[in-house]
């Protein structure tokens, strides 16, 4: 689920920088590889509370990563990585400007959005009675 939402995240941050029109050069191919660092920061969390949590259900684990972690995850990751960057905004350079703020800002964006959205969805499904009712991915 982690390796599928962080793939995930890659390419939307490839489609992000075409979108916005930032070229592939080594500053943001370096950016990009680093984006999947902190994907995986946001990810992680929702993981480790979904692994460990009391239920067997895997919708009831999932709710229970969100309700407990999922506010840390939001406060605690999120903002304050955006209040860092909302300065990048206002600066003068054309370097900061294109390839930190528009750049870390969607890692931001997406991060949270795979994190809190799609992975708690992705791991709810419940694989497990698909393939032992003969349900077959």
């Amino acid at each position: 689920a982690v390796v599928s939402t962080q793939s995930g995240h890659y390419g939307r941050g490839m489609g992000v920088m075409v979108m916005v029109g930032i070229p592939l050069n080594a500053i943001s191919l370096v950016n990009l590889i680093m984006s999947v660092g902190i994907a995986v920061e946001f990810s992680a969390h929702i993981v480790k509370s979904y692994v460990s949590s009391p239920f067997t259900c895997p919708r009831r684990k999932a709710k229970f990563a969100l309700v407990t972690t999922g506010p840390s995850v939001f406060s605690g990751i999120t903002l304050t990585k955006f209040v860092g960057i909302v300065v990048l905004a206002f600066a003068k350079s054309k370097l900061f400007e294109v390839f930190y703020f528009r750049m870390f800002l969607s890692v931001i964006v997406l991060g949270v959005t795979h994190s809190l959205i799609f992975l708690p969805a992705f791991l709810s499904i419940d694989f497990m009675g698909f393939i032992n009712n003969g349900f077959y991915l």
